[in-house]
């Protein structure tokens, strides 16, 4: 781990909103090493004693049999120092009975870490996962099965966006669904959110499930105030029925996380609505762009504009067969 450490910090800590991403990037190896539905085997490469390889293999119970994660994936820009640790990380899941391995993941889906696949250079924004830029193609040189693509977006002038989705808003009221926005985040708003993401996220690519325990280490009630400006929920009548929360980027930027809304209120325009009280709150407070984070290629939401959005990076997330290349 001291070794990691410091490459780590070499490689990215004059990068914008780094400790963002290192406490992200502790919390998961601790939830990895710490956690015993885990077997975590840490792979390296060094040169006169210093790491200028690393990739682990994380053998999670809760995956499916057969299906493994990898994470914690730093090499320098050399095929043949990458062909090597990746040698390894077969050899070791094949040892295990492990015949796909899924990444890179650090510790699992809830500690979301993916390579960038194109961007437009612009800089990391708060909580983004940080990485190589050559990382994919080495990657992608060792025939993946399947490639699951994200992307984040961004959006100046709110304008247009509230005119196509403010009627969804307004019909919250009538049929029982309300919004609440908190600053001060409860034992039991926290329970309500792991049980909701369990629920909507559950047949997602890689999920892996959490214990409340594991879900209040990984979203404490000091880290969602250090990292969130508001939680939004969506009530029907006394229920929390979803989420989102919104970063403070910079005085003029606002961050927009995953809008999570149970299955049975779905496609109902709530989505919409809740996104449109956001965008209402952010126009109100001064900010004049939002950033959409991390989201997964094909998500739709009803009638939600995208043609005044700017795609400015994307990310890939891998599946591989343990017996290719």
């Amino acid at each position: 781990m001291p070794e990691l450490i410091t490459l780590v910090k070499d490689k990215y800590r004059d990068t914008k909103n780094f400790d963002f991403f290192f406490s992200d990037f502790q919390k998961a190896y601790r939830f990895c090493v710490d956690n015993h539905n885990i077997l975590f085997t840490p792979i390296a490469a060094f040169d006169n004693d210093q790491l200028i390889a690393h990739i682990a293999l994380i053998n999670n119970k809760r995956l499916p049999k057969g299906e493994a994660f990898f994470g914690f994936f730093e090499t320098e820009h050399n095929l043949s120092v990458f062909k090597a640790i990746w040698e390894s990380l077969r050899e070791e899941a094949k040892k295990t009975g492990v015949s796909v391995i899924k990444g890179p993941i650090n510790g699992s889906i809830w500690h979301q870490y993916r390579c960038i696949k194109e961007t437009d250079k612009s800089k990391y924004f708060k909580s983004e996962p940080i990485s190589e830029s050559y990382y994919y193609k080495l990657l992608t040189q060792m025939k993946p099965l399947s490639e699951i693509s994200y992307y984040s977006a961004s959006r100046e002038k709110f304008g247009k966006v509230m005119e196509v989705i403010q009627k969804d808003l307004r019909k919250l009221s009538t049929a029982g669904f309300n919004i609440k926005e908190l600053k001060n985040i409860s034992y039991e708003h926290l329970l309500s959110i792991a049980k909701i993401s369990r629920i909507v996220f559950h047949n997602s690519w890689g999920y892996t499930d959490l214990t409340d325990k594991e879900f209040m280490q990984l979203y404490s009630s000091d880290k969602l105030k250090t990292h969130l400006n508001k939680l939004y929920l969506l009530y029907k009548d006394q229920q929390i029925i979803g989420y989102c929360g919104t970063t403070v980027e910079d005085e003029q930027t606002l961050i927009l996380k995953t809008i999570c809304i149970l299955p049975e209120y779905q496609r109902l325009g709530l989505g919409n609505a809740l996104a449109y009280k956001i965008h209402l709150d952010a126009q109100k407070e001064g900010f004049n762009k939002a950033i959409y984070a991390l989201i997964r290629e094909g998500n739709k939401i009803k009638n939600f504009p995208k043609d005044d959005t700017l795609i400015f990076r994307r990310y890939a997330a891998f599946e591989f067969k343990v017996n290719g290349l």
